[in-house]
């Protein structure tokens, strides 16, 4: 039987991609992984060892996208009882070891928008029972809970009705929206209205007090705001932030039209 570990760290470069959302995890960027552990004896052949090589290969999610691989059940069973025991756990700013600590809850279901999210791709060559996959399978109304985290049924409606306002705009307007209220700009056209819209509606994260550089990132699934670092434009490379300090002002910003 195979077994599962857990890692988190900061992205060591860019080139990694997302499991679950098939997106690049940005530089500095916090993420997470899973790694299946296979078992073998000495009388495995070549073949056996290299398969179970490549099952022991972490593969790395977005922070928020994490608990969307499995659902709470599985989340249950396998994630360790303890956080800290993750590899890379010690190694995080105390703001994003609270927000893996928030996010663990979350896969366990013991959070806000937390629920049975089934894999999107299921294991191939592995058939589910009908039980199974009604178990896992979220309600209509559990799937709304989850779409929403922590937000309210009256800001999730209306981050859909600007979504569909601004969906009329090409991505290049969209960019230069984002880029006038100094947010990231870059992205698909769905990443890009997902953000502005967004903001448009809660307002914009605040610049990070704490280094002064970089707008706040905020988690829909937990609620919290964690820095994402920045480049350092004079040593020429990038710099990882433990901000928002504790008491630091989180309130968020007016969004600004072009033009105005």
């Amino acid at each position: 039987m195979p077994g599962f570990s857990f890692e988190c760290e900061y992205a060591k470069s860019a080139r990694a991609t997302c499991k679950q959302c098939k997106e690049k995890i940005d530089k500095g960027a916090l993420r997470l992984g899973l790694k299946v552990v296979a078992s073998l004896d000495g009388e495995e052949d070549a073949a056996a060892r290299q398969q179970a090589h490549a099952a022991e290969s972490t593969k790395w999610h977005h922070a928020d996208c994490f608990p969307q691989v499995r659902g709470a059940a599985w989340f249950r069973k396998h994630l360790p009882e303890s956080v800290e025991t993750c590899a890379g756990f010690g190694d995080l700013a105390e703001a994003d070891r609270a927000r893996v600590v928030a996010l663990f809850a979350t896969c366990r279901g013991a959070a806000p928008g937390a629920g049975d999210t089934p894999c999107k791709t299921p294991h191939p060559g592995k058939k589910r029972s009908a039980g199974a996959e009604a178990e896992e399978q979220p309600s209509g109304k559990q799937a709304r809970v989850e779409a929403a985290g922590v937000l309210t049924g009256e800001q999730l409606q209306a981050i859909e009705v600007t979504k569909a306002e601004l969906s009329k705009k090409n991505a290049a307007m969209l960019g230069a929206l984002l880029a006038k209220n100094g947010l990231p700009k870059t992205g698909r056209k769905e990443d890009l209205l997902e953000r502005a819209a967004e903001c448009r509606v809660l307002g914009v994260p605040p610049t990070c007090a704490t280094c002064s550089k970089a707008r706040l990132k905020w988690s829909r699934v937990s609620g919290a705001f964690s820095c994402p670092g920045f480049f350092d434009e004079e040593e020429k490379r990038f710099k990882r932030c433990k901000g928002p300090g504790e008491g630091d002002d989180l309130a968020r910003t007016p969004w600004q039209e072009l033009g105005a």
